[in-house]
């Protein structure tokens, strides 16, 4: 089998690109900020881990279209949807 994938060293202004090093998962830890909206708020919006499947209308109180956004990001896109 050939491999006719070429992956540049350099973009298209001449800098050096970036290789991934590793695949592992980064150990962080949670702001204060984050640890008081995870106490304060989990109760009200955090859904419970569970291996059934989710019953939508009975967890959001009515039938709707729901979409699931997955990522870490800040949430603008998530923003810009809600919006609409």
């Amino acid at each position: 089998m050939k491999n006719d994938v070429i992956s540049p060293e350099f973009d298209e202004n001449g800098r050096p690109l970036r290789r991934i090093r590793s695949f592992v998962r980064r150990q962080g830890r949670l702001t204060k900020g984050q640890e008081h909206a995870l106490e304060n708020y989990w109760p009200v919006m955090g859904v419970e881990f569970s291996e059934d499947m989710l019953d939508f209308p009975a967890l959001f109180g009515r039938e709707a279209p729901v979409t699931l956004e997955i990522g870490f990001g800040m949430g603008a896109s998530l923003v810009a949807m809600a919006k609409d």
